[in-house]
């Protein structure tokens, strides 16, 4: 629930409508911290990866991060389609590739 917030608001309120936007709340916040994390690992391991042009990440991170007092989980599927548009954004003509199992994650700027 975001204030201030008008009377017409409350008389509209739902729990089930505000659990929905929570939870994508947090599922955005989650991303930043991931996008962040990676970008760290990236800058640190230029220089071992520069030769084949190619960073390779696990997926699994995601999940590892947490965030205080949180209510909710999420699936591979439900995170990945934003967090990899986030990643285009950030490595911008680069090709980002997932591997078939959905373990790694691989960005290709060859």
């Amino acid at each position: 629930m975001k204030f201030p917030i008008t009377r017409e608001k409350l008389q509209a309120f739902e729990y089930t409508t505000e659990l929905l936007e929570l939870r994508q709340e947090e599922l955005q916040k989650r991303i930043e911290i991931v996008l962040e994390n990676l970008c760290k690992t990236f800058k640190m391991n230029i220089q071992s990866n520069s030769k084949e042009k190619k960073f390779v990440w696990q997926l699994n991170y995601f999940n590892m991060i947490s965030i205080p007092n949180s209510k909710f989980s999420y699936t591979l599927d439900e995170y990945l389609p934003q967090f990899i548009d986030k990643l285009k954004e950030t490595f911008i003509g680069c090709d980002i590739i997932i591997d078939p199992l959905k373990t790694y994650l691989i960005i290709d700027w060859s």
